[in-house]
């Protein structure tokens, strides 16, 4: 069962690989909000790979330059955004310029959950990821 935080600016919903945002309708996401997501996220994966997904089903900004700091989450492993709107779309292609992690957009929610599943699964399968190793190494 998923684990639900209702931070000042939005929700988060905690799963095993990966956690899923929403956020308030209006906001400027900046380097502060950041800061508190990306300690939550810490709080729970601890050192697990995971993977986050930005459902947007509010319209909201976000500084680009928050990539810089999330960045430096050795576990943090994947970014999917879920868009409704073509300012969205958008918005999201611009971000992915700021993300050296794999990062996708979606027009649904499911289909963002199962590339973020696979994308996490596979890298540590071949140990890709920096933190873990393949099975029996």
């Amino acid at each position: 069962m998923p684990k639900r935080v209702k931070l000042d600016f939005g929700i988060l919903e905690f799963h095993e690989n990966f956690v899923i945002s929403e956020l308030d309708e209006g906001i400027h996401f900046v380097s502060e909000q950041n800061k508190v997501l990306i300690s939550a996220c810490l709080k729970h994966f601890k050192d697990k790979p995971f993977g986050y997904i930005s459902n947007r089903i509010y319209s909201y900004s976000v500084d680009p330059f928050i990539y810089v700091e999330t960045e430096h989450i050795e576990n943090f492993v994947a970014m999917a955004v879920v868009v409704s709107t073509s300012a969205q779309k958008l918005s999201s292609r611009v971000e992915k310029m700021f993300c050296k992690r794999p990062f996708r957009y979606f027009y649904n929610l499911e289909e963002a959950r199962a590339w973020i599943e696979n994308t996490i699964n596979t890298g540590i399968a071949s140990g890709q990821h920096p933190f873990t190793r393949p099975p029996g190494i």
